[in-house]
């Protein structure tokens, strides 16, 4: 697939949309990509002299955004019934933990790409759900489409899927999740352990 690391680049322009009160969409998307953008720049040194701040850093700017339960949950999908509250808590932290860290590494490669913020996504909307799509030129004149599923949590929009030229990243996850299952004969902990994100 062309262009893998632009599934985690492509995660810098996630922000919330706000309810009906709140600016335009698009508007909101342009400006705190602007925030992140001159972020990455604050804190890319970083990478070199303490990673694990650099880390820290993107989880900051990227976390808060980011329902990192919901996706962990639809990653474990059939299995998080089976798992128990402990399993799903470690999870999510180690989902997070390694979605982070590969995406914070992808984001050293970012070097000003040009990003459009498109108008909402074409799919059918719900009150609770939301889309957005974008499209991401790469530096050798290549064109990613790129859209953004959101759920409202606690009146703020959050991401929870991505899809990447097509590839819905969260399906790539839960058949991760599910082959692991399969590796280690129905052992949760053990493929919790031995979980590495991987696309």
């Amino acid at each position: 697939m062309k262009g893998i690391n632009f599934i985690w680049l492509s995660l810098l322009l996630f922000v919330p949309v706000l309810g009906l009160s709140a600016p335009d969409p698009k508007k909101v998307v342009e400006e705190t990509t602007h925030h992140l953008l001159a972020k990455l720049v604050e804190v890319k040194p970083l990478y070199e002299s303490d990673p694990e701040q650099f880390f820290a850093e993107v989880d900051s700017a990227l976390g808060p955004f980011v329902d990192f339960k919901a996706f962990s949950r639809g990653v474990m999908a059939k299995y998080y019934r089976r798992a128990n509250e402990e399993q799903k808590t470690l999870f999510e932290k180690t989902f997070r933990l390694g979605l982070i860290r590969t995406y914070a590494k992808a984001l050293v490669e970012f070097d000003n790409q040009k990003v459009e913020i498109l108008e909402a996504g074409k799919r059918k909307q719900k009150e609770n759900r939301a889309s957005i799509d974008l499209l991401i030129h790469g530096k050798n004149g290549e064109q990613y489409t790129v859209n953004y599923s959101l759920g409202l949590v606690n009146d703020d929009w959050k991401l929870r899927n991505v899809t990447i030229e097509g590839i819905n990243v969260g399906l790539q996850f839960r058949s991760q999740f599910a082959a692991h299952m399969q590796k280690y004969r129905n052992n949760i902990d053990l493929v919790i352990d031995n979980w590495v994100v991987d696309v």
